[in-house]
């Protein structure tokens, strides 16, 4: 598909994400963040291999889940310069509408804090074991909290 197509697909029907196998859709969300991303990536990696992803804002969490998942190419609407270099050193075919020193975060007072958490990580899989440690410290605190409220 080409970059107008791709920024359409993700548009049109509210995407913030889309992972294609050809010119097929096998995986779509509307949530925000890189938490669709990341289930995908523990959930279904066979989805993400030699795949096309298209996504709205990509940072550099999301371009090690996606050298570390397989795909073979990213289309992003914004990409901050850190996702570009992990993209292009892992190897993944790379097409952006717009491009950026980093993503800020949703308030707009500083940068993304998945894009902080692992910006001075050494390599893709040193930035993925700070993402599974933070989504697994996170899922344990909401189990422990509903824990909690059900006492």
């Amino acid at each position: 598909m080409t970059d107008a197509q791709l920024h359409e697909l993700l548009k049109d029907n509210g995407y913030t994400l889309a992972v294609l196998k050809g010119d097929q859709v096998v995986f779509h969300s509307q949530e925000r963040g890189l938490k669709p991303l990341y289930q995908l990536y523990r959930q279904q990696p066979e989805l993400l291999r030699d795949s096309v992803i298209a996504d709205k804002v990509t940072g550099k969490a999301a371009a090690v889940l996606a050298v570390l998942g397989g795909a073979k190419e990213v289309y992003s609407d914004l990409i901050s310069e850190h996702a570009f270099q992990v993209l292009k050193f892992g190897g993944v075919k790379t097409r952006y509408r717009g491009k950026a020193p980093y993503i800020i975060n949703r308030t707009k007072t500083g940068m993304c804090p998945m894009e902080t958490l692992v910006m001075d990580a050494a390599s893709p899989e040193e930035g993925a074991a700070r993402l599974i440690e933070f989504f697994e410290g996170l899922k344990e605190k909401q189990n422990g909290t509903e824990k909690n409220e059900r006492h």
